[in-house]
């Protein structure tokens, strides 16, 4: 787990669209969505409840941010 991917599932916390998020950490949006992706399976456990239409955080998202934040 590094920094970058923990500034990336914030961004994402904030706007709660990965488009967006990556705009606003000046990437692509594939590979932002890649870096949350990896750090999920890294964690074992899935921070965003994916939609088509929506992104929203999942329990273990919810506990996770406390942390992100503080890093």
């Amino acid at each position: 787990m590094d920094l970058q991917q923990m500034r990336y599932v914030l961004a994402v916390a904030e706007t709660a669209n990965f488009t967006r998020a990556a705009e606003q950490c000046h990437i692509v949006q594939s590979a932002l969505s890649h870096q949350v992706a990896r750090l999920e399976k890294e964690l074992g456990a899935r921070l965003f409840e994916r939609t088509s239409r929506r992104v929203r955080l999942t329990a273990a998202g919810e506990a996770f941010l406390p942390a992100a934040r503080q890093a």
